[in-house]
């Protein structure tokens, strides 16, 4: 039996309810632990916010990347080590983002079938995109679009899907954006559910809905994890 994943707001309400506990001993001094030290750091949020992301069954691979790194950056000072942050913090950076970007590709390879055609061609019913450190334009013109997966990392790309048209199956979008933004061109009549977590960052619709169209079953959902980065979906 299928088990539901647990609301992040459930979670965040915890988190929130044990750091004020924790910060009222520190204040009346029941501890000798630097607890206002380790609480108020960003090592700390990184660790939260990986605790928030296992809440969501299908963003379990970025909430342990989240608290792998924050457990990294906490180890020197844990353990006392001689060691300073910025000669741990790039390595361990660039291995987080290896394990996203690995477990996301061939995650979605493992959902799709590309059908003799190859992803991320205009004609191509998927798309499979990952921008880092840059970025681009790419058009989508598939009569049969069923969706993708799009990861930007410190970059991003634009995506024009004006002369597309959704698949009868459904049609799905996962994205991951951290310090990158992404950007979908739809076509108006397009109906869009998100299902978007957003860290720092935001999800924004800039079309101008139409009442008239509000009923189309042209649905187009959009699911996924922004950190520190947007999401832009417009008309134009």
């Amino acid at each position: 039996m299928e088990t539901k994943p647990i609301d992040k707001r459930i979670i965040a309400g915890v988190l929130l309810m044990l750091a004020g506990g924790l910060l009222l001993l520190d204040t009346f001094n029941v501890t000798d632990f630097p607890l206002k030290y380790y609480i108020f750091s960003w090592k700390t949020l990184l660790i939260g916010i990986g605790i928030i992301l296992l809440a969501a069954k299908e963003r379990q691979t970025p909430g342990y990347v989240l608290i792998g790194l924050g457990i990294i950056f906490w180890l020197p000072s844990l353990v006392d080590y001689n060691i300073d942050l910025h000669q741990i913090f790039l390595p361990a950076l660039l291995m987080g983002v290896g394990v996203i970007i690995l477990t996301r590709r061939s995650g979605h390879r493992r959902r799709n079938v590309w059908n003799g055609n190859p992803p991320n061609g205009v004609n191509s019913d998927f798309i499979d995109d990952i921008a880092i450190l840059g970025g681009g334009m790419k058009q989508v013109q598939s009569k049969n679009f069923k969706g993708g997966s799009i990861t930007a990392i410190f970059g991003g790309s634009e995506f024009n899907m004006r002369d597309a048209e959704l698949s009868p199956e459904g049609c799905t979008i996962d994205v991951f954006n951290m310090f990158g933004g992404s950007k979908l061109i739809i076509p108006e009549t397009w109906e869009v559910k998100s299902d978007v977590v957003s860290i720092f960052g935001g999800f924004t619709d800039k079309r101008l809905i139409k009442t008239a169209l509000t009923e189309s079953k042209n649905i187009i959902l959009i699911k996924g994890v922004v950190i520190f980065g947007g999401l832009e979906v417009k008309s134009y």
